[in-house]
């Protein structure tokens, strides 16, 4: 997808094929959907094996993300899943006035302003289930290669608030870098997103004592369906299952799946050990978007852990050793300058490596940033494969030079 940019996609009274792209691709598309501040349906072929694909749809409105999900859905849909979501006491009543109102041209944000004057639901309401399906949709998609087709028109005109808005990007990114977190904190168990239980042994049904889980995994776990697949298949958070499933390996009543990059396949029955052993890099930058890039760029190398700001860094290194610190000298509030300097300051960091990153490559800044104890000085944008060389001279034993 190289050379790609917002006008490839967007020709009027065109049906474009679907076009491919790498992974670390779509983030930069997302990135420049927004600042073109486009409206429209951008449509996903998320390719998690060889042969296999998920459907994904982020709906944008002005550069800003309104919906996300598994398929197209019309005005109706979004009304009943809204009210079922959010509201299932109504869900049976508010079926035959949606017939009616759907005889008429009222686009859905008439219908959800009525409901909301009506107090049937409330913005925060749909904000927020819009808000856990964008990061659904996006946890999804951002870590994989597939294809993509955006069409100019958005299929609802779905926007949040009585102001009419998009949902925030940054905080749809935290989310998603957090969430991160969760999944590689199992992953020497649950060995990605994308990870296929398969069916069960004898032996491993015979050790189930609980009759609920003995039935749950008969039924979904078939060596086709993926965590994402049965999470959705219950309506559930894929997080949630797959850490309900992380226990279950532990307790040797299950083995899963995962693709190779080359599309085969590997059996994961029980931790593995060397997935603990991986150094601990914590990084902290204000921009989702330079997160999403270093812990693609580090997540084979060492265990990312994200932080947005300095007060939430210094909570996490209270409770969470780190091997080496990678900071943002530019950020609001308590910048990366001041945060180095107060970690110095204390016994327990005074020998932890801290690299610092910048957009600026002054003689002054980089003297600055070695006065107040970094241990090395990286400018933006980074290149990958020079930020694995610092990690691995750093991380795990290094020293400051």
């Amino acid at each position: 997808m190289s050379g790609m940019s917002i006008g490839d996609v967007l020709i009027p009274g065109e049906t474009l094929p679907l076009i491919p792209y790498q992974s670390q691709d779509l983030a930069r598309l997302i990135e420049s959907f927004r600042q073109q501040q486009v409206s429209g349906t951008l449509q996903l072929e998320v390719q998690i094996q060889a042969d296999r694909c998920w459907q994904r749809v982020l709906i944008w409105y002005q550069g800003e993300i309104t919906y996300g999900g598994n398929k197209l859905i019309d005005r109706g849909e979004l009304i009943r899943t809204l009210v079922q979501k959010c509201k299932p006491e109504y869900a049976q009543s508010i079926d035959g006035w949606l017939i009616q109102q759907l005889v008429y041209p009222h686009s859905s944000r008439d219908l959800l302003t009525f409901l909301v004057q009506r107090q049937v639901l409330t913005w925060e309401q749909i904000e927020t289930w819009a808000q856990g399906q964008a990061v659904f949709t996006l946890e999804q998609a951002i870590s994989f290669a597939g294809k993509y087709r955006f069409t100019p028109q958005p299929v609802v005109d779905f926007y949040h608030g009585a102001e009419g808005r998009g949902l925030d990007w940054n905080q749809l990114m935290m989310t998603v870098n957090t969430r991160q977190q969760y999944w590689s904190k199992i992953s020497a168990l649950i060995p990605g997103i994308a990870a296929v239980p398969l069916p069960p042994t004898p032996a491993m049904t015979a050790k189930i004592a609980e009759a609920a889980i003995k039935q749950h995994s008969q039924k979904w776990f078939d060596g086709q369906r993926t965590i994402v697949d049965i999470a959705v298949a219950l309506d559930r958070d894929a997080l949630q299952v797959a850490r309900s499933y992380a226990q279950w390996m532990q307790m040797g009543w299950m083995h899963c799946q995962r693709p190779t990059s080359q599309g085969a396949t590997n059996d994961v029955e029980v931790a593995a050990p060397a997935a603990a052993e991986l150094p601990i890099v914590l990084s902290v930058d204000d921009s989702p978007i330079v997160q999403t890039r270093i812990k693609r760029a580090l997540s084979e190398h060492c265990e990312v852990l994200l932080a947005n700001d300095a007060m939430s860094a210094l909570h996490l290194l209270a409770r969470q050793p780190v091997d080496l610190l990678l900071l943002d000298v530019t950020m609001p509030g308590i910048d990366g300058i001041e945060l180095c300097q107060t970690l110095r300051r204390m016994s327990k960091f005074a020998q932890l490596p801290i690299v610092m990153l910048t957009a600026k490559d002054k003689s002054y800044d980089r003297a600055l940033a070695e006065m107040v104890g970094a241990t090395e000085y990286l400018t933006k944008p980074l290149n990958d494969e020079k930020l694995v060389a610092i990690v691995n001279q750093y991380a795990k034993g290094g020293h400051i030079q």
